[in-house]
């Protein structure tokens, strides 16, 4: 048979076979306009976090910021304080292919429930450098919310489940705690906020949450979930601060803390496949190396280029290609 099928001039490229998505429909837009579809779905995060950028695009950040004051997979150990959500696994196991396995300071929303024990153990299971004897740690802290294809703040479909679900769901939950406060209706001293032996996590989550906002700062109808967030955000730097001072030695050791909001973002109908994205909004990063504090700004580091980033994903392994990349036809 020769020359082979020739489409005719009106067919459209089609996209991946049904059910190479597990029986989920292509949306058309997702295949024929690729890059305007991903920039609307970046516009519907940062229309919340304006300067949320892609999960691997801040850690590439990250990684390069912390080499710079000599933190390494090799000198180094990473903990990591995240809410339990499955969700936020895409975020610890990154962290791991950077620094290996991270010892877990997690608790429900992000707020750090291990304590000084649990972090102090942490940090008793760092690499010692062999030529100074200092250790080093890396703390991540992030609280973690969603936002769906169409921007519905909250919002987010788990594979094999039906229906909306949501994230972050203990705070989602205290959402109407705030709007109770506001209306006198919630005392700080009532049983709602008190340690329950039967759900420690979330009371912690509750007393550190309410005992950080000012009631005559809250708006009429309670605050929105992307504020919640953003106050778990600020809760979890000041406990993590007050933690280090408690457990780490500055003449030992040296040591980074990253923080941020981590963001989900799924389509908004199980009808339809769409990719699943992840992102970041940083909020703080700094090294106190020697004793001193450097505050940096990760999003002053330029992402890699589009020529790194294919190099980094073994393009040539991929394509087979023996000739360096400068002498292909078109590039």
């Amino acid at each position: 048979m020769g020359g082979g099928y020739l489409a005719p001039t009106n067919a459209k490229a089609h996209g991946p076979r049904f059910h190479e998505y597990g029986g989920f429909d292509i949306d058309p837009e997702l295949q024929h306009n690729r890059v305007a579809y991903i920039r609307e779905r970046c516009d519907v995060v940062t229309k919340e976090f304006p300067n949320a950028v892609g999960m691997d695009d801040f850690l590439f950040r990250t990684e390069v910021m912390l080499r710079r004051f000599g933190f390494t997979a090799d000198n180094s150990i990473a903990l990591t304080s995240l809410c339990r959500d499955e969700i936020t696994f895409p975020l610890k196991n990154a962290i791991h292919d950077i620094f290996g396995y991270s010892l877990d300071v997690d608790g429900l929303g992000g707020v750090i429930t291990a304590g000084t024990t649990g972090l102090a153990a942490g940090l008793s299971h760092s690499p010692t450098d062999y030529a100074t004897g200092k250790e080093r740690y890396v703390l991540f802290a992030l609280p973690h919310i969603a936002i769906d294809a169409e921007g519905r703040v909250g919002s987010i479909l788990r594979a094999g489940r039906q229906g909306q679900s949501c994230a972050c769901g203990a705070l989602v939950k205290m959402q109407p705690m705030f709007k109770q406060y506001k209306e006198g209706k919630l005392d700080m001293k009532m049983e709602e906020c008190a340690h329950d032996p039967l759900d420690p996590e979330f009371s912690i989550l509750t007393r550190r949450m309410m005992t950080a906002v000012e009631k005559d700062k809250i708006p009429n109808g309670g605050l929105p979930l992307v504020e919640v967030t953003r106050l778990a955000d600020r809760v979890i730097r000041s406990d993590l601060d007050k933690l280090i001072q408690k457990t780490v030695d500055v003449s030992k050791a040296d040591y980074a803390v990253v923080t941020g909001i981590q963001i989900h973002s799924t389509t908004a109908t199980n009808r339809t496949w769409h990719p699943n994205l992840e992102f970041i909004s940083p909020t703080s990063m700094y090294v106190v190396k020697d004793g001193v504090r450097h505050d940096m700004d990760v999003l002053a580091i330029d992402p890699p280029t589009p020529r790194q980033l294919f190099h980094i994903a073994g393009g040539d392994e991929i394509f087979d290609l023996p000739l360096p990349r400068r002498s292909w036809p078109g590039l």
